[in-house]
């Protein structure tokens, strides 16, 4: 199965690519949007190019498991993918930021999320 992974921010998306029959997992670049709609439409050309099966939304819960605005945002979001028929799931993205600021932080805790993703597959 091919994965695309998703750090979604209100400007920039962070993205990753993982191939579970390959083992193959790596960052896409980190776009700029916007608005959801925007971001939608780059989503979409990223699963026709890269055949995508299933798209996994990193899920910003807050330290205490609760739900706060930024995942509000992913929501929404889920929501207008599914609008245009994009089925995604959501990943509990809490500790997936890496610490090292000399990566793109965006699209290194997308390949995160891709990453725990394919553990469970």
């Amino acid at each position: 199965m091919r994965f695309l992974g998703l750090d979604v921010g209100t400007k920039r998306t962070g993205m990753a690519f993982a191939d579970s029959d390959d083992g193959i997992l790596f960052s896409l670049e980190t776009v700029q949007h916007s608005s959801q709609e925007d971001l939608v439409e780059q989503v979409q050309s990223v699963i026709a190019q890269k055949q995508i099966d299933e798209v996994v939304l990193g899920f910003p819960l807050l330290l205490s498991g609760k739900e706060g605005s930024q995942a509000k945002i992913v929501l929404e979001f889920q929501k207008k993918l599914e609008n245009v028929g994009i089925c995604s799931s959501l990943l509990d993205e809490r500790y997936t930021t890496p610490k090292s600021s000399e990566f793109d932080k965006d699209a290194a805790s997308a390949c995160e999320i891709v990453s725990i993703r394919l553990q469970r597959n």
